[in-house]
């Protein structure tokens, strides 16, 4: 027995609209949700806060999902929804800056004890990922969360940033050497031998 195809976005949205089907929305959901929590975490350091954005930014979509062109991506268009979710939020909150700083919570630290040598392997990478990214500057920082945390291309990334093209690569570029050169401890023997 072979498994169901599974609807691409596009169809869904069609559904979500055209029929009105809230189950199409939902899968929607189910499908993005995650990369979207993980987009916002980059861009706050804190999970609540992102997960707050999240929320907000997923009833904006659901709001506004019939304004959907089909010019781009759902989650390019998702993603776009979330980074102006979190600026109206910065722009609400005067002191979020010095307080994203001053956050202990790491970029993928849970708050829950890690119980095996492995998953303590990967709370301190974690942790030196969420420091790591401090060192970058705003705007290599935002491309780097779209290009790798929202897993958006070059292209989209522009368009979402409004930004050339030629920009985003060099802060990409830019922002990968910075974070490779401070996550130089986590790399393999091997590894730094080639590189030599």
């Amino acid at each position: 027995m072979t498994d169901p195809i599974e609807p691409t976005d596009e169809a869904l949205i069609r559904r979500a609209i055209l029929q009105p089907d809230s189950n199409a929305f939902e899968q929607l959901i189910q499908r993005h949700q995650g990369r979207l929590r993980l987009y916002l975490r980059s861009l706050t350091g804190v999970q609540a806060i992102a997960d707050e954005l999240a929320q907000e930014s997923l009833i904006k979509a659901h709001r506004s999902l019939t304004q959907f062109k089909f010019q781009s991506s759902f989650k390019t268009w998702l993603m776009h929804i979330a980074r102006n979710t979190f600026l109206d939020h910065v722009r609400r909150t005067p002191h979020i800056a010095e307080f994203l700083e001053q956050s202990g919570e790491g970029l993928l630290n849970e708050a829950q004890e890690p119980s095996t040598a492995s998953s303590e392997h990967h709370a301190m990478l974690a942790i030196d990922i969420d420091r790591s990214l401090q060192v970058l500057s705003a705007a290599e920082r935002e491309v780097i969360a779209h290009c790798y945390f929202a897993d958006l291309s070059m292209d989209e990334t522009a368009k979402i940033l409004d930004m050339p093209l030629g920009t985003v690569k060099t802060h990409s570029q830019r922002g990968l050497k910075k974070l490779r050169d401070a996550l130089s401890a986590w790399q393999s023997p091997s590894s730094v031998k080639e590189s030599k």
